[in-house]
């Protein structure tokens, strides 16, 4: 019995291993283009709803065993589209794929292996399909097509602060603007001149000017949201933005043209206070204007070269008006007559009404012009081929200063300015910026390696000029030289950055047995040059200086011949770039950087990344790295005096910039500038749950040390070195800032992106959710109070508020948006089409410096003897204000005409939505400025309709 027992077992035993073994079967086969029939060595196969995987090997041959119940593969490979493939009944399956993967999918940043997809990339990256969605937005230029569009991204346009006005700086990560890295067709672009040194936000940075880029050029843009120095060098600590130039043939074409229709806030001081002629309470305090009027010509022509090669040119020319969101001027216009303010009377008796001493409160105007072309020509086999990209782009740009009342001019020189501007005058900062790049190289294999040899060479060219303005030493001068021929146009100078880099990037994709592994290294050699040309010697000068006269020209002094010259360096780069599939659901990466800079030495930092496959519809990713960012030359070298009003003022103060190297800087302790460092972690899910659904949502953490800034105002009335107050003198400042190495700052965040698109009533709906949680802070101690680098000089001389304020922190922390959301929805039906998109824009908060005047330290914010009153309710209150979230809503509407002919019309900001007014009559500065120029959320411009034509002809 027992016997018997026993071979029962034994038969059951081997039914079930039979049964076992026939619930799984191997599926074998090769992998070849659908049209050339060549083998696709490295091309992914998944077994649908599993994680059992596998890749072509170097014949194009895969073997995968799944279990019975699996009925579908799919099968991926770059340039591409994605497979899905039905099982039939027998064990070989050969399988054929399409060339023309979605360009939505496949990215050139954030991994250097080409088979990889956005979803497939170990960190984040957004693809913005701007040549796709040009037509439907009314953006005319980069900077704010991807501020509405990029969830990390913020660029509001500033205002009254000089150069900023001309060049928009632009943020990732709520980082600066030159934490960020930007690349064309995968190589470094250059940054700008200008050094943003007044009081908005990223003051003290240098970006690069990604308007300067024809957006009727671009494909597409790719940002990379994940510390990325080790693959791409500096400044690449907040990410990398990717602009991908057009290669497409035949011709397409565009004219946009709009304007605002808005209404805003302008005469709320004076309805307030009020002001004669504007206290009827029934008065309404809104203006309603048009201005801003924006003229856009785009054309692009593409052309094959051979067959893998192509031409593409881009002409673009933009004209956009300035726009006024000024408030009325509600303090003292003519000089007293005896002792009294009469100037309500005066205008009267001329003619006048406060509107006439209005200043420009808002976009700048600007004229620009340029060319872009991307040319590639194959020749030779192995795929090598000449490559070619470049352009060339000219703006003139124009925005105001400080309105000059007739009370503030200096009364040694009101006779000859009265002669030239009775009513005293509005100065014009001018603006002739050429910015021109080039790149050229070869790639192609060499036996298994890629091997890709170029050269990048670009340079910004940023010129300043006065207009409608006045030297007052010219003004009251006694010799008489100047009283016939007074100067109101004054060339002031000028900066000049050029970067020339060579590079030479190695790749392969191979096998480590029977993985997938991408090997890339490769070295970089750059070179730097910043010049700085002196303004004409009326534009500085101090001809005669009785009480009050102020150096050059009023509004923006020129340059200095001793600000002048031209500053160099070079630095060596290596670097290593991996990334090894262990298994189909398992990729690990990493990256190895050594730079060597001829300043201040080397850096070596690296990157680490994984991302793990949960199914075919989950996956997980995450990634740790350092970074760097090198001191640019325009921080090192740029020394200017600048004209500023503090407050409330009329009176200016002259500030002067001076380098490190400077004596007052060696005087004071400030120490030579170094590198920033970096180190990041970050932590994110990809999920596809069907082929029309995507999500992605990530986390970070970025840690930066030795943060650059630039000091605020340190006041020369507090100086016991008297040689820090001859060099002042010299320039005609009494007050002086430096860039200094100064602050540790943590980055906190999450990110997250929904892409959805459905089948609805007879057309196509595509829907986008985007949205970003910003948390930025300075490093503090256990009191709350900033971690400043400060010299004992420095701390001796009771100098580190003005090293380091409170505005200063704010400006780093909370005056840009801390959070973001949008959503957008597009549809299209036959020839009509439609877009509605919501962007929420976070809050922000201004943060007054709170300082003592009499004893140059902090007062206590929260203390209310640091406040002051607020006259328009006569209550003593703080200067510090919360912005409240806004909402903006674009719509568009389209139609096609006829065959590749389309006309859109549509409006940004529909619901004329504006930014909190300021609410403390101490910020406003006179009733000048009812919208605060300090933060900045989506700006204040209000509604924008427009209309464009669009042709196509392939």
């Amino acid at each position: 019995m027992k016997k018997k027992l026993r071979y029962t077992l034994l038969l059951i035993a081997a039914l079930l291993s039979f049964s076992a073994v026939q619930a799984q079967r191997t599926i074998t086969g090769t992998i070849k283009d659908g049209v050339s029939k060549e083998l696709l060595v490295g091309a992914s196969v998944l077994g649908k709803g599993t994680t059992i995987g596998t890749v072509a090997d170097v014949n194009g041959v895969y073997s995968l065993t799944l279990p019975i119940n699996v009925t579908e593969l799919i099968v991926t490979f770059v340039g591409y589209s994605n497979k899905t493939v039905l099982l039939g009944v027998g064990n070989v399956l050969d399988i054929t794929l399409d060339a023309g993967t979605d360009l939505d999918n496949i990215v050139v940043i954030g991994s250097r292996n080409a088979t990889r997809t956005k979803l497939e990339t170990p960190v984040p990256v957004d693809v913005i399909p701007v040549a796709s969605i040009i037509n439907e937005i009314g953006q005319v230029d980069v900077n704010q097509i991807l501020n509405f569009i990029a969830p990390s991204f913020q660029s509001a346009r500033q205002t009254i602060s000089d150069g900023s006005d001309h060049q928009d700086p632009a943020q990732l990560r709520g980082l600066g603007p030159d934490q960020v890295l930007v690349l064309i067709n995968g190589k470094r672009r250059h940054q700008g001149a200008l050094v943003n040194v007044n009081g908005t936000v990223n003051r003290g940075t240098v970006g690069t000017d990604m308007n300067a880029i024809p957006a009727s050029a671009i494909d597409r843009i790719e940002i990379l949201r994940d510390g990325a120095a080790a693959q791409y060098g500096s400044d690449a600590i907040a990410g990398v933005v990717n602009i991908v130039l057009k290669k497409q043939t035949g011709l397409t074409a565009s004219a946009s043209y709009g304007a605002t229709l808005t209404s805003y806030q302008k005469f709320y001081a004076a309805t307030k206070l009020g002001l004669p002629g504007y206290a009827d309470p029934g008065h309404n305090t809104y203006k309603s204007v048009s201005d801003g009027n924006t003229l856009q010509l785009g054309l692009n022509y593409g052309m094959r070269i051979a067959k893998e090669g192509y031409f593409s040119i881009t002409g673009e020319y933009t004209d956009r008006g300035a726009t006024n969101r000024a408030g009325l001027y509600t303090g003292q216009i003519w000089p007293s007559v005896g002792g009294v303010d009469k100037s309500d009377s005066i205008n009267t008796s001329r003619g006048l009404t406060r509107e006439t001493f209005d200043m420009r409160i808002g976009n700048s105007a600007i004229r620009s012009g340029g060319l872009t072309y991307n040319l590639s020509i194959p020749f030779g086999t192995n795929g090598w081929d000449f490559y070619s990209f470049g352009g060339y782009n000219k703006k003139k740009g124009e925005s105001g200063g400080f309105y000059r009342y007739p009370n503030s001019v200096p009364p040694a020189a009101r006779a000859n300015v009265f002669a030239i501007y009775p009513n005293g005058f509005l100065p014009l900062i001018s603006t002739d910026i050429t910015d021109i790049s080039g790149a050229a190289g070869v790639r192609g294999k060499i036996g298994e390696w890629h091997v890709d040899l170029s050269e990048t060479v670009g340079q910004n060219q940023f010129d300043f000029g006065v207009k409608n303005s006045i030297n007052y030493s010219q003004a009251a001068d006694t010799t008489g030289r100047f009283n016939s021929n007074l100067q109101t146009s004054f060339d002031a100078g000028g900066l000049k950055f050029t970067q020339a880099t060579s590079n030479l990037d190695i790749s392969k994709n191979t096998m480590l047995g029977d993985a997938p592994l991408s090997l890339a290294f490769g070295a970089e050699y750059r070179k730097d040059i910043f010049d700085i040309r002196a303004g004409e010697e009326s534009s500085y000068q101090i001809y005669q200086a009785p009480a009050g006269i102020t150096p050059g020209a009023s509004v923006y002094p020129g340059f200095f011949p001793t600000d002048a010259g031209s500053h160099s360096r070079s630095n060596v780069a290596l670097y290593t770039d991996n990334e090894l599939d262990l298994t189909p659901w398992w990729l690990i990466a990493s990256a190895l950087r050594y730079e060597n800079y001829s300043d201040f030495g080397s850096t070596l930092n690296y990157k680490l990344a994984s991302r793990v496959k949960i199914n075919d519809k989950l996956s997980l990713r995450v990634s740790g790295s350092t970074g760097f960012r090198a001191p640019s030359e325009q921080q090192k070298y740029f020394s200017k005096t600048n004209t500023v009003f503090i407050g409330s003022s009329i009176l200016p103060t002259q500030v002067a910039t001076l380098t490190n190297e400077s004596p007052a800087a060696q005087l004071l302790g400030i120490p030579q500038l170094k590198q920033e460092t970096s180190q990041s972690i970050a932590a994110g899910i990809t999920a596809r749950p069907d082929d029309d659904v995507e999500i992605t949502l990530d986390a970070y953490h970025i840690h930066v040390d030795n943060r650059i800034i630039l000091t605020n105002n340190f006041d020369a009335r507090f100086f016991s070195n008297t040689a820090v107050k001859a060099q002042l003198i010299a320039t005609g400042a009494t007050q002086v800032n430096f860039f200094t190495n100064a602050v540790n700052t943590n980055s906190d965040g999450v990110e997250g992106v929904i892409n959805y698109k459905v089948d609805l009533g007879g057309g196509k709906l595509r829907m986008s959710f985007a949205g970003s949680i910003i948390n930025n802070s300075v490093e503090k101690d256990n009191k709350g109070v900033p971690i400043v680098n400060a010299s004992p000089t420095l701390i001796a001389n009771k100098q580190l508020p003005y090293y380091f304020n409170r505005e200063d922190q704010s400006r780093l922390e909370i005056a840009n948006p801390r959070s973001k959301f949008s959503a957008t929805f597009n549809y299209k039906i036959d020839k009509f089409s439609a877009m509605v998109r919501g962007v929420r824009f976070g809050s922000v908060t201004y943060l007054d410096s709170y300082l003592n005047s009499s004893t140059n330290q902090y007062a206590d914010p929260a203390s209310t003897a640091s406040w002051s009153k607020n006259t328009f309710d006569g209550q003593v209150e703080s200067f510090d204000q919360v912005f409240s979230p806004k909402l903006v809503i674009d719509a568009s509407m389209g139609y096609e005409i006829a065959k590749g002919l389309s006309l859109t019309v549509g409006a940004n900001n529909l619901f004329d939505i504006y930014q909190d007014i300021q609410t403390h009559s101490g910020n406003e500065s006179s009733g000048r400025f009812v919208y605060s120029r300090r933060v900045s959320q989506m700006g204040y411009n209000g509604r924008y309709v427009f209309a464009r034509v669009a042709f196509n002809l392939k």
